[in-house]
């Protein structure tokens, strides 16, 4: 990388080197600074965690809970009594796929006292909570863990698209900033050409070939080259400073474009550029997640319809022993039932349905829609980049026969058979051609680069890996 791409957050007192950056560069630079893409990236960091967070729901979970009291009562006048109690509590829950959930809890109390008993308790309960009805199954179980990875897939897209619109910005300023260059120096031509002929007319007048008062239109054929160049190098700092704002680099930073940009033929059938949209568009596929999203959250939604029933069983053991003897036996318990809560007359189970369902068919409609307004773009963009190159075929004819007419006319108004106001107007036409040579160029390649982000492949095109940071 250039010594350019260093960060800059100062203002120098001294101008930086003029620093020549090719295209790629400028894309590889954005990736490193823009804040943009970096406000994305940070994003990323917390959608990864609420994805790490949701598939972590079927892995067990631990608790500990320690505690110590110490507690003094007497009467007045009389012997105080003093007791501790020490206890240790550690719990296990562990969600299972069928909607299951398995608690484990075992725990020690420690007592001490005036009396010196120093009774000791300890004891395990393990439980299971198994849905028959609502909440039971895979589907339901893994509904959450399936939403948060579609919302991540969802998130994946939602990033490329900032990432390439980025590029995209980029990529047309740098050619913007190449238009006002290259017209700038179309303006600096006309002007040194308008001095040119300001000194022949002289070298006339002096001749005694030319009316002064003639010379009254190339002076202002001058001023108005002369106004043309002022306009064109403002121009030129303004795209300069456009581009350095999308890469991130300071504003002092004195960069210049190093590509020719050269122009050749691209084409794409129809049937493969939609199929080319479809597959890497991250709004199209973003809408077919949201399908999916849809039906998912109907399923549940409907799941949630379902009474409650429950098996219930639990399973444990509890022991207690005293200073002085031995622990005192007791039998196991254990518990086996079902329990059933059944919700009567609430219309907001039923809010739910509905919503999800609305909300499922107009998702598929925006999928139809989608479709259709892709298929529209992709043709639109592949007319537009046909027309591009027409019309870059056409200027470039065109501005072959200015230079041609032009000369011409200048040899012609040598030999005195021409006039001066025709000399400027062919110039004119010159200086018209030749800006007209160049935005149909830039266009041309814009219109490729709004066909590259119709199809979803400026990723692809520039070989920009999405990597976490």
């Amino acid at each position: 990388m250039t010594p350019v791409l260093q960060a800059q957050t100062g203002v120098s007192d001294t101008r930086p080197a003029t620093q020549r950056l090719t295209l790629a560069e400028c894309v590889a630079l954005a990736l490193a600074h823009n804040k943009t893409i970096q406000a994305a990236y940070l994003d990323r960091v917390a959608q990864r965690f609420d994805l790490r967070v949701a598939e972590s729901k079927f892995t067990p979970r631990f608790g500990l809970s320690p505690g110590v009291t110490r507690t003094q009562t007497g009467a007045p006048g009389g012997a105080a009594q003093t007791s501790s109690t020490a206890s240790l509590t550690a719990t296990a829950e562990q969600d299972v796929v069928t909607g299951a959930r398995i608690n484990l809890s075992a725990g020690q109390t420690l007592s001490r006292d005036n009396d010196l008993n120093n009774p000791r308790n300890q004891g395990w309960t393990l439980a299971l909570t198994q849905p028959l009805l609502k909440g039971a199954g895979r589907d339901a179980a893994t509904a959450s863990v399936r939403l948060a990875r579609l919302a991540e897939q969802a998130h994946v897209w939602a990033l490329k698209a900032t990432v390439a619109n980025t590029l995209t910005e980029v990529i047309r300023s740098y050619r913007q900033y190449v238009r006002a260059l290259k017209a700038m120096d179309i303006s600096q031509q006309s002007v040194t050409r308008a001095r040119e002929l300001l000194a022949i007319n002289r070298t006339l007048i002096q001749a005694g070939r030319m009316a002064e008062i003639d010379m009254i239109q190339s002076e202002a054929d001058l001023a108005n080259q002369e106004f043309n160049l002022l306009a064109a190098e403002n121009e030129v700092d303004a795209a300069r400073l456009g581009l350095v704002k999308l890469m991130g680099l300071d504003t002092h930073a004195d960069i210049r474009p190093d590509d020719a940009l050269p122009v050749a033929p691209v084409n794409y059938e129809l049937g493969h550029a939609i199929a080319l949209a479809r597959a890497h568009r991250p709004d199209y596929q973003t809408t077919e997640l949201s399908v999916a999203l849809a039906r998912i959250r109907l399923e549940l939604a409907r799941n949630q319809r379902l009474p409650d029933l429950s098996l219930v069983a639990s399973y444990g053991q509890n022991r207690t022993s005293s200073a002085g003897s031995g622990p005192l036996s007791a039998p196991d318990q254990w518990s086996l039932g079902l329990r059933l809560n059944l919700p009567l007359n609430d219309l907001q189970l039923e809010q739910a349905v509905v919503s999800a369902q609305v909300e499922q068919d107009k998702s598929e409609v925006r999928l139809a829609q989608e479709q259709e307004n892709l298929e529209l773009e992709v043709r639109n963009a592949l007319r537009q980049l046909d027309m591009g190159w027409r019309q870059v075929g056409l200027s470039q004819r065109a501005l072959s026969l200015a230079e041609k007419k032009f000369g011409v006319e200048t040899e012609k108004f040598k030999a005195g058979r021409s006039s001066n106001f025709q000399l400027v107007s062919f110039q004119n036409d010159l200086v018209n051609a030749q800006n007209s040579a160049l935005n149909a160029t830039i266009a041309y390649l814009d219109a490729l680069t709004s066909l590259e982000g119709t199809l979803g492949i400026v990723l692809d095109t520039w070989q920009v890996t999405l990597v976490p940071r």
